[in-house]
């Protein structure tokens, strides 16, 4: 697991044209380190609240690359790397 100034350096190299090997690894690692969490809350809705979620289990690498680089957030500041929907019938189901 790596410090969240080192993820933040890494998103600051990320936004630079040219994408190095290390660079895109280290990415992935970074992702990954989301899917336990993913993996809890998709298992919560599936068998608690009998809800069949869908998403993915992580933003893909192209698309943090470009959201780095047209907004102005540090990578370890991006609140979407991983995520899943719900589709539910009304607000009153919603809540």
């Amino acid at each position: 697991m790596s410090t969240k100034s080192e993820i933040d350096r890494l998103g600051d190299r990320l936004r630079s044209e040219k994408l190095s090997e290390a660079d895109l690894r280290e990415l992935d690692n970074y992702r990954r380190e989301f899917a336990p969490a993913y993996d809890h809350v998709i298992a919560l809705l599936k068998n608690v609240a009998k809800i069949e979620p869908s998403g993915r289990p992580a933003k893909s690498t192209p698309a943090i690359v470009e959201k780095l680089r047209r907004q102005s957030i540090r990578l370890t500041q991006m609140q979407d790397i991983a995520g899943c929907r719900i589709v539910v019938s009304d607000v009153l189901e919603q809540d």
